[in-house]
């Protein structure tokens, strides 16, 4: 994702002046993604049909941890927008396991190829296929099939944020290192 702000830099601004590239890389790579996430926190809780909408966005664009992590470029908050999607998607698939129930495994992939977060949702979803199985929302074998097409996608997102996986070399160090 850096790598593309960064052909963006270089078809908009000066990619020589270092101060230019690190604030598109600090806006695109930190503050927006932020942004989007607090926007969809605040719509999940408000619908943005109240007037409470505006204290609960404002609320949460003030908490320490997000005012800090936005001063420089770093991948949090990308991470964060990811693990959010992934609620929000869970809650618009409403238990019938379709799009929205792989999006969020999209998500959950790129939040667990960004940082790692995604890896945290295996408990939320296997509540969320047990919830499906005991509100007979779902039969048996289409949630076998439903869990191993979340993890299928999950692992193609986590891949397509990780693109260096595909070097043997680089493979290996990661793994090692994740270990």
């Amino acid at each position: 994702y850096s790598a593309l702000i960064l052909l963006l830099v270089d078809l908009f601004a000066d990619p020589s002046n270092l101060s230019m590239v690190m604030l598109w890389l600090r806006q695109f790579v930190s503050l927006l993604p932020m942004l989007g996430a607090v926007w969809v926190l605040t719509y999940l809780q408000t619908r943005l049909k109240s007037w409470r909408a505006v204290p609960v966005f404002l609320f949460l664009l003030l908490i320490p941890g997000v005012v800090k992590n936005n001063f420089w470029w770093h991948p949090d908050s990308l991470a964060i927008l990811f693990a959010v999607l992934v609620i929000f998607f869970l809650e618009r698939d409403a238990l019938r396991f379709g799009r929205h129930f792989y999006l969020a495994a999209a998500m959950c992939g790129f939040s667990a190829g960004t940082k790692g977060i995604g890896f945290y949702f295996f408990l939320t979803v296997f509540v969320y296929l047990l919830l499906g199985l005991f509100t007979r929302r779902v039969r048996l074998p289409r949630l076998i099939l439903s869990a191993f097409g979340f993890l299928a996608v999950m692992a193609a997102a986590y891949w397509a944020a990780n693109p260096t996986l595909m070097f043997a070399s680089i493979r290996r160090g990661y793994f090692s290192v994740m270990s």
